[in-house]
């Protein structure tokens, strides 16, 4: 069972963005704050004695009040990759940067934008893949204080799925002979319980070694819920990728009135995602297809990711809404003048995020 310490209420700042390829099954991530866990003795039959974890978890939802509902597992990462010669694995070098800099905040796949399913559940059905990757898993235990065992209690099971979580949504990326990061992390360590989350920009090489390029203070990161980078939207100029846009370009938008009108654009957003993101797939039976985050806001005050096929929208019938995987790197969104902040992209009229 999960224990939660402390829930917050967070302002969500909207940014989005990411191209669509592929299919997935993963649930849509929420902002967290990856729990942490510590150990204490427990006796476990047959496995002898191991470290239990009490957990504490700080989650920040971005949709409260909705009923969860069962989500197919979140996707498979690449296997760990070899160290060099002395050096670390990733996911040890990754826990220098949590023992440093605090906890990863991240978009959580299983609560954004709606918790989809029960944590614990997600975490039994993950365990044996996590334990496949031996380096990560190896690193995990060692970091949460727990004893290799034949068999693992509930709360140890879900304690290693959230950091397996959390060392997933850290990204490093290989430059030359470093590894590039740039993450908002926590800021409260055993070291400083400094609760001011920070934006790192640095590298860690093969044997830990950090090299911080700036540090700023940084609220929560925005989880995506936007568009798919290359989407189309409507202008009087013709129809320029979402990316491309800027304040002060026009765009069409439909005003109070239901009329289309030309606007200035007042805001423009993007939001990097994680490899394990998804996208919806919404088709119409007229030929218009868009790709975009399930949490977005439809014309009509709804979310994409509730559409079903047959529903009526935008004019057409929904002929299909399904997820695919996103590997665009970043969501993007867009805010029109006006009362309404609404416009079209691939032919589709949607919201803002923004607005």
């Amino acid at each position: 069972m999960r224990r939660f310490a402390v829930v917050l209420a967070v302002a969500l700042a909207a940014g989005c963005g990411g191209a669509a390829t592929g299919r997935g099954e993963t649930a849509s991530p929420s902002l967290t704050a990856a729990p942490s866990a510590t150990g204490a003795s427990a006796t476990v039959t047959p496995a002898g004695t191991v470290s239990a974890t009490a957990i504490a978890a700080t989650i920040v939802p971005i949709v409260p009040g909705t009923t969860p509902t069962p989500a197919p597992p979140t996707a498979t990462p690449t296997p760990t990759p070899s160290p060099a010669p002395g050096g670390l694995t990733q996911a040890q070098l990754k826990y220098r940067l949590v023992d440093r800099f605090g906890r990863l905040l991240f978009c959580d796949p299983d609560f954004y934008p709606v918790a989809r399913a029960d944590e614990q559940a997600q975490a039994d059905q993950r365990f044996p893949e996590i334990q496949k990757d031996a380096p990560t898993f190896s690193a995990i235990l060692a970091h949460l204080g727990i004893v290799p065992a034949a068999t693992y209690t509930a709360e140890q099971r879900l304690a290693v799925y959230r950091d397996w979580k959390m060392l997933n949504a850290l990204r490093l990326d290989p430059v030359g002979a470093v590894f590039h990061f740039v993450a908002i992390f926590s800021g409260s360590t055993s070291a400083s319980p400094s609760p001011q989350s920070s934006r790192v920009d640095g590298t860690i090489d093969q044997r830990g070694t950090i090299t911080v390029a700036s540090q700023t203070p940084s609220g929560p990161p925005p989880c995506p819920i936007c568009l798919a980078i290359g989407t189309l939207i409507a202008t009087p100029n013709g129809d320029v990728a979402v990316e491309k846009l800027a304040v002060g370009d026009l765009v069409w938008t439909r005003d109070e009135d239901g009329l289309r009108v030309a606007a200035r654009l007042t805001a423009v957003g993007s939001t990097p995602v994680p490899a394990t993101h998804e996208v919806v797939r919404l088709a119409l039976a007229d030929g218009r297809l868009v790709y975009v985050s399930p949490g977005h806001p439809t014309a009509d005050g709804r979310r994409v990711g509730e559409l079903v096929a047959g529903d009526r929208y935008d004019e057409a019938t929904v002929t299909s809404v399904g997820r695919v995987r996103y590997d665009g790197g970043a969501t993007f969104d867009i805010l029109p003048a006006g009362a309404t902040g609404l416009y079209w992209a691939n032919g589709v009229l949607l919201g803002s995020t923004l607005h």
